[in-house]
């Protein structure tokens, strides 16, 4: 089956965030090629790949489609997802497993030189419609689109942003409110899920919390409560119940989101970065 883009794929965080259409972003690698000050992903911190397994990816894939089979985007995040070897594979199970979505995959787009003169890569992309959701860097934006120009493969590209600053997105802290009024100010209380090893969580902060505790010997606590796990049993009652104020939730201060401005940093791995230290400094 040929899922050609008839038009250019319009990257919309209104719409990624909506309350239409379910969105998956699911991480198939911790491991990132660049060291982003405030990564949402916590990239700079982890000291492993973990990279997906076809099987497992394969399998909870599988899953996800059976008790959310009308979706907008399945997205590959990590980490940087092209430096997982069978990262092709796995967009071909999830195009498979999703044929009427769109697929896609976050990336900083700087493996894409290798397949400049790749004429089979070009094609996969073209014909199973993958969007590339490019972060630039280093302003090779005008690079990036005259390459998927000349492969035509312009509508498969969809610019996410200028990875020149970054803002802290992750905020751990202790002691929080948790209310339905403070989940609703959350941008990821939408119709958006998060998985990572099997689980499906309701954000990266909680997502990717194992990297904050072990980097910085800290304890976060993630609960039972605060993910689920993506099995043969799952419903899509269950996923719409769990998209609510969770104990997580608890640990993250809402109120100094975007209140930092890291431009052109490369991480120095410091706590700030990604919490608010003085409640870590009150333990």
């Amino acid at each position: 089956m040929v899922w050609q883009l008839k038009e250019r794929y319009k990257f919309d965080w209104n719409r990624i965030f909506g309350k239409d259409a379910w969105h998956i972003e699911y991480s198939i690698t911790d491991k990132c090629n660049r060291n982003c000050a405030a990564c949402s992903h916590l990239a700079p911190l982890s000291k492993r790949p973990n990279f997906v397994s076809k099987e497992e990816f394969e399998q909870v894939t599988a899953n996800l489609n059976r008790c959310l089979p009308d979706i907008h985007t399945f997205w590959l995040t990590g980490g940087e997802p092209t430096l997982h070897p069978e990262y092709i594979s796995l967009l071909n199970i999830a195009r498979h497993l999703y044929s009427e979505a769109y697929i896609g995959i976050y990336t900083n787009g700087t493996t894409l030189r290798k397949f400049e003169q790749d004429e089979w890569f070009w094609q996969f992309i073209k014909d199973n419609g993958i969007v590339w959701g490019v972060t630039i860097y280093n302003g090779e934006k005008r690079y990036i689109e005259e390459l998927f120009d000349k492969h035509d493969c312009l509508n498969n590209l969809a610019i996410v942003r200028n990875g020149s600053s970054f803002t802290n997105l992750t905020n751990y802290s202790k002691g929080q409110e948790v209310s339905r009024k403070k989940y609703e100010k959350c941008g990821w209380e939408r119709r958006k899920i998060n998985v990572r090893n099997g689980k499906i969580f309701n954000c990266p902060t909680c997502e990717f919390a194992d990297l904050f505790n072990e980097y910085f010997n800290e304890s976060l606590k993630v609960t039972e409560q605060d993910y689920l796990i993506v099995n043969d049993l799952l419903t899509k009652e269950q996923v719409e119940e769990f998209k609510n104020p969770m104990p997580f939730c608890s640990q993250c201060n809402l109120d100094i989101r975007y209140k930092r401005l890291f431009m052109n940093q490369s991480s120095k791995r410091l706590m700030e970065e990604w919490a608010d230290i003085e409640t870590f400094m009150q333990k």
